[in-house]
């Protein structure tokens, strides 16, 4: 693709979050959205209209539109499978919000199209491409804080009304693993750069009938170790702390935070230094994932080094094992 010319974008799904990637895609001076499409018309031509883009009458007819370079998926989860398909099957790149879809059969059969018709294809976890995570992994990479052995983190919060029947719907794949906890999980994941080989989980079901509160404890084949808390009906303090054996970094606010701090104690009980970072950070953090989509489209790329294919597949068999250690399926499933 040429460098000289635009990433021309279409989106599928004009919903809460479809709004903020339209308005991060405008401001990214290599992007350019061209069309949005929506099983229900008006609506796509509502938003068509904020944003001075078109919009297309149907999924099929966005998919084919030759002057599209990639999709944004930003259906609900249970779409994001047959929305990516359709897509794919009219050799589109694609950029799917996470979750990537509901189960890991789904998951490897959109990468294997992917990979058959050489199309481009990413989660969007725009929590990857923080430079607050970048500057993370150089202080882990610099071994200040000794060996990296544990990490604990917390993340919950009650689910605004606007977002209410997507999370509390079981058919729509509801629930907060999904929604939340994939956060967690891929922050671990991506830190540690291994994927947990032994799971043990809970959860607690509320009236809606999906998982509104779970506990996740891993274990690496490194021998590391970490535990997660997440909630969508809990309000629960927002952190990651990771654990080495000389000293400890705590990062608050870690899924769209821009500073943590660093605390040495060379392997005894008291702290002898502590440093704060700090990053600069876009109030709209999804530019960064969209520079990254423009890097690897103009790069020939057909996936990114910063959330591989393999990883985002392995991750959501994660979630799969969770979900069976629980008996819980969704109606469709």
């Amino acid at each position: 693709m040429e460098n000289s010319r635009k990433i021309r974008w279409g989106i599928i799904g004009p919903g809460i979050v479809a709004h903020k990637m339209a308005r991060a895609i405008q401001m990214d001076p290599d992007s350019e959205l061209l069309s949005v499409a929506s099983r229900t018309p008006a609506k796509a031509v509502d938003f068509a209209n904020a944003y001075g883009i078109g919009a297309a009458e149907s999924y099929e007819e966005l998919a084919r539109d030759p002057d599209i370079d990639i999709i944004y998926i930003a259906t609900t989860h249970n779409f994001h499978h047959e929305n990516a398909m359709l897509a794919l099957d009219h050799g589109k790149n694609l950029l799917v919000e996470k979750a990537f879809c509901v189960n890991a059969g789904q998951a490897r059969e959109m990468v294997a199209l992917a990979r058959k018709n050489g199309c481009f294809l990413m989660e969007a976890i725009w929590t990857r491409f923080f430079p607050a995570i970048r500057q993370l992994q150089d202080v882990l990479g610099s071994g200040r804080i000794g060996e990296l052995m544990h990490l604990s983190l917390t993340f919950g919060g009650f689910v605004p009304d606007h977002f209410r029947t997507r999370l509390m719907t079981p058919e729509l794949a509801g629930g907060v693993t999904l929604d939340k906890g994939i956060y967690s999980i891929s922050f671990i994941c991506q830190v540690l750069g291994e994927i947990p080989d032994e799971i043990k989980s809970m959860a607690r079901f509320g009236l809606s009938g999906v998982d509104e509160l779970a506990t996740y404890q891993f274990r690496f084949p490194s021998g590391r170790t970490a535990i997660v808390s997440t909630s969508c009906s809990l309000l629960m303090k927002s952190e990651a702390m990771l654990y080495g054996t000389l000293g400890y970094i705590d990062f608050p606010q870690f899924k769209e935070g821009r500073e943590f701090t660093l605390s040495i104690h060379n392997g005894t009980n008291q702290i002898s230094e502590t440093q704060r970072f700090v990053s600069e950070h876009h109030p709209n953090g999804f530019i960064y994932e969209i520079a990254e989509v423009v890097r690897c489209l103009r790069s020939g790329k057909l996936e990114s080094e910063t959330i591989p294919l393999d990883e985002t597949v392995a991750i959501i068999e994660v979630m799969d094992r969770i979900r069976a250690e629980w008996g819980f399926k969704y109606p469709f499933e």
